[in-house]
């Protein structure tokens, strides 16, 4: 191949990787600039949680032997729980919730229970306005599939807290930053539904796509600086 030839064929590739390349391009430099606008403690929420306290108070009866309630379980973890002491048993067909005191199962949580959970973890300001039973929660749940109560708080702090039914926990703080840094995260890692996967054929593609424009650009440029200084 000739030098002219070469040089139309650098030329044209770079103009057409430009071309298909140069929106994805633009959209990593967009997402990238988003990621850096927030502390990533922002991003998750982590401001609108309040300090929880974490005391096991001993009841006047003590506690009830978590023997019977753990038969068959995987594992069983005593933790305080608005106010009181509960077992967290873990089985193979699922985790259930008692009180320590008393041996009372508390889960699957009803509306109450769940609007109590979120309200004692609620350190945003804002009123907590409705709870949602949702049978297969959305991704950003934090537990994908999984039935999940959802509680919405509004005010001068808008989230939603995903409440697990079965822990007794607050999964998840979503709000509108968090929504639009994964639509970013999307869009920068090419998984546009997911959102999971970093190393797909797309982002493989476009990343080689972009190094062969680079190069190609890089080819160009040196030519014709040579071509300026051979005819000075």
């Amino acid at each position: 191949m000739k030098m002219w030839q070469l040089n139309r064929f650098m030329r044209q590739a770079h103009n057409v990787l430009a071309l298909v390349v140069g929106t994805q391009i633009l959209l990593w430099m967009v997402s990238g600039l988003y990621f850096t606008l927030y502390p990533i403690e922002t991003v998750r929420g982590s401001h609108l949680r309040a300090p929880v306290e974490q005391v096991l108070s001993v009841p006047v009866g003590g506690w009830v032997s978590a023997g019977p309630l753990a038969e068959g379980a995987r594992g069983v973890a005593l933790k305080p729980w608005l106010g009181r002491a509960v077992y967290v048993v873990e089985r193979e067909t699922g985790t259930d919730m008692f009180d320590a005191a008393t041996g009372e199962q508390l889960t699957p949580l009803d509306e109450a229970s769940a609007r109590a959970v979120a309200a004692a973890n609620w350190g945003g300001k804002g009123t907590l306005t409705s709870a949602a039973w949702v049978d297969t929660a959305p991704s950003e749940s934090g537990r994908k599939g999984d039935p999940m109560w959802r509680i919405e708080f509004e005010g001068k702090d808008r989230a939603t807290f995903w409440v697990t039914p079965d822990t007794g926990e607050v999964r998840a703080v979503r709000t509108g930053v968090w929504r639009l840094f994964d639509l970013m995260w999307g869009l920068h890692i090419m998984d546009w539904s997911a959102r999971e996967t970093i190393a797909s054929w797309w982002m493989k593609a476009f990343a080689f796509g972009g190094l062969m424009m680079s190069l190609a650009g890089a080819w160009l440029l040196v030519r014709r600086l040579t071509m300026g200084t051979l005819l000075r």
